[in-house]
């Protein structure tokens, strides 16, 4: 939009804003406002953890023989549909566990070279990886605003 336009735009607007009168609260607003904050939320609105211990208990034992009745009916409703389903996601977890291969290789070599190099040298490199990292994101934000600036901005 045109800078002009909107800066006329902008003094309208607050003419008729000001001509408005300021709006009140409703009486008692307040009032019911600070006794709802200084009641307690009841049991179930807080978190589970402060949930009373027995109803804890059953949520947990309710919530497992769901998950068992889920398993079993899923079993019983169609024999072939375990081994047909891990036969599909076998090729999945074997991409899991493949990755978590790479992963627990690449953090045994990280150890292997923190402890080989030394905690300050490694702490050094990740400084100036840092550093470079911020120099980097810092020229690439000047060269960004530069390429997108209109002319005659600057």
């Amino acid at each position: 939009m045109n800078p002009e336009l909107e800066k006329e735009l902008e003094i309208e607007i607050s003419k008729v804003l000001q001509k408005w009168p300021d709006l009140a609260a409703p009486a008692g607003l307040l009032t019911r406002t600070m006794t709802a904050l200084e009641q307690p939320a009841p049991w179930y609105a807080r978190a589970w953890t402060k949930w009373p211990v027995p109803v804890r208990i059953v949520c947990s034992v309710i919530a497992l023989m769901a998950v068992a009745a889920a398993c079993v009916g899923w079993c019983a409703v169609e024999p072939g549909l375990l081994s047909a389903a891990s036969r599909h996601l076998a090729p999945a977890a074997q991409g899991v566990s493949c990755f978590w291969k790479f992963l627990s290789a690449l953090t045994g070599a990280v150890v292997l070279a923190v402890e080989h190099l030394g905690k300050g040298f490694m702490l050094a490199c990740l400084v100036a990886a840092a550093g470079g990292w911020a120099v980097c994101a810092g020229f690439g934000t000047m060269f960004v605003r530069f390429a997108l600036a209109r002319p005659g901005r600057n």
